[in-house]
């Protein structure tokens, strides 16, 4: 078949990068929002990449899309490709690491505010990197910009991948806890008799914080029904203080309702607790020091802010620097 203008002009590690976004969240839409593209431009280096290697890269007959057995096996292979490219840029920019011309952090969104401060400034002044560049969004969209190398280090909580290819750096530990609306007077000792005058409201389980939450409940034989999802902790804190709603939150999840002053009640869960660890993470043998300078940095920075906004719940957290 003779191939058109179109199908040869083809940037390999561009496509291959946008076949990795695309193999991960297994939808086109998904892929495209991550990497900043259209669908139709993403659903076009799909094409374009299955021209040039003469194979079916996904079974579209599928929802989600499924790797076909050639998608596997490039899969596999674009993962190390990838790398060894990002290897070899390493070793270009990073000769000195103070050489390093751009540094990129992607971080939860729920704490993007209290960290940008300070890490700017710590970028600027003692690391003197000319250019930050800040990405907040969920601990799912970090796989992704880890995995397609669109970021540097990511600032998330609990990671739900592979993680052979990565360093990790605990930042700290921080206890789950009953958020109420300030007016609620009753009782907080029984969750079931607060379910009986609030509703809960829950992150989705899609986030990995709502797939937590609810298995704790499971094994705790804590039945709540359901009333609201939301996938960000501001959308679950603007329930909550409709005084209609209750939560489970982290001080990490609360810190920026509690700075822009949100009317809330913070009780310890009247059944047995849980936690969850937030880390730094970033490709191995990379950066030098830098990522746990910035681990260090992010963990001074909560614990500042959790002493001086929610100074009852402030010494339950472990910091691990």
């Amino acid at each position: 078949m003779k191939k058109t203008q179109a199908e040869s002009d083809i940037n390999l590690l561009r496509a291959l990068e946008v076949f990795m976004a695309v193999a991960d969240t297994r939808h086109v839409t998904s892929a495209a929002t991550a990497l900043g593209m259209t669908q139709s431009a993403v659903s076009q280096q799909i094409k374009k990449l299955e021209w040039a290697l003469h194979a079916t890269l996904f079974d579209r007959a599928h929802r989600p899309l499924e790797l076909t057995h050639s998608g596997e096996i490039l899969h596999r292979r674009a993962f190390r490709i990838l790398n060894e490219v990002e290897d070899l840029r390493s070793d270009l920019r990073y000769v000195q690491s103070t050489s390093l011309p751009i540094l990129r952090v992607s971080m939860l969104a729920s704490i993007a505010t209290t960290l940008t401060t300070g890490i700017l400034d710590m970028v600027r002044s003692e690391l003197a990197i000319p250019e930050l560049s800040l990405a907040a969004g969920l601990a799912t969209d970090h796989q992704l910009a880890l995995n397609t190398r669109s970021t540097d280090i990511a600032i998330t909580s609990d990671p739900q991948f592979d993680l052979s290819d990565y360093t990790t750096i605990p930042i700290l530990e921080e206890p789950f806890y009953l958020v109420l609306p300030e007016g609620y007077k009753g009782e907080t000792s029984d969750i079931t008799e607060i379910a009986r005058h609030l509703s809960f409201v829950r992150f989705s389980s899609d986030a990995p914080v709502g797939r937590r939450t609810d298995q704790h409940l499971q094994r705790c034989r804590v039945d709540l029904p359901r009333s609201m999802d939301a996938d960000r902790a501001s959308m679950v804190v603007a329930g909550v203080i409709t005084g209609k709603c209750f939560a489970i939150l982290t001080p990490s999840l609360l810190i920026d309702a509690i700075a822009e002053g949100m009317a809330l009640r913070v009780e310890p869960l009247p059944f047995t607790g849980f936690k969850r660890s937030v880390l730094a993470i970033h490709r191995t043998g990379e950066l030098a020091d830098i990522p746990q300078q910035i681990a260090a940095r992010s963990c001074h920075l909560l614990r500042q802010s959790f002493e001086k906004l929610l100074p009852q719940v402030a010494g339950d957290v472990i910091y691990h620097h």
